[in-house]
């Protein structure tokens, strides 16, 4: 860098750190004028009183506080030995559909197109699964996996949910409903002049 650019930049730094107001220190004049108004300023004015600027409202948060872990490494049950039979449930489920997209056309000449998600917990308890709707018809069942693949859907508007659903079948969770199209070639004649020869 050049000697000159340098001089400018660090100029420029001293400049700008002069003129730098710490608005804590910084002093506010009121005064009332004639007229009735009344007029604030930084620089003293003759027949201007003082105003105390009550410093600004800080929020302070309290810093997350880990809980101390025992000096004992806690061994899952399972690799103990020990099987006490109760695995801990999560309270809150949630599943999201994250492809296909809302109103998306998929062209699937088969049938066939893969549904994705999301789901909170990531990984479903035993005895929970997963159920996905298509146009209200149980279509896919399962607790391992966050996609599945819907064969021979029918072209048109579908409209597809999924749910989670515990050992007894009860709804935990449930998806919005998503609206998808699916495109499929008609093989039946249509397109075809109705004419003979």
């Amino acid at each position: 860098m050049k000697p000159l650019a340098l001089a400018a930049i660090l100029l420029t730094f001293l400049i700008g750190l002069a003129l730098h107001v710490d608005p804590t220190t910084a002093q506010v004049y009121k005064k009332r004028n004639a007229d009735g108004t009344v007029t604030y300023s930084d620089q003293p004015i003759q027949g201007a009183e003082k105003v105390e600027v009550d410093a600004a409202p800080v929020t302070e948060f309290a810093k997350p506080t880990v809980a101390a872990q025992s000096e004992q490494p806690q061994v899952p049950t399972e690799q103990a030995g020990e099987s006490t039979g109760v695995e801990e449930v999560p309270t809150e489920f949630s599943v999201t559909i994250t492809s296909p997209e809302y109103q998306a056309p998929i062209r699937a000449n088969n049938g066939q197109f893969d549904v994705f998600w999301q789901s909170e917990p990531e990984k479903l308890p035993e005895g929970y699964n997963y159920e996905l709707y298509v146009d209200g018809v149980l279509s896919w069942s399962g607790a391992d996996s966050n996609q599945a693949t819907l064969m021979n859907v029918a072209r048109g508007e579908r409209r597809i949910y999924l749910r989670i659903v515990n050992a007894n079948g009860d709804q935990v969770a449930r998806s919005d409903t998503l609206v998808v199209y699916v495109l499929r070639v008609a093989i039946s004649g249509a397109g075809q002049n109705g004419g003979g020869a």
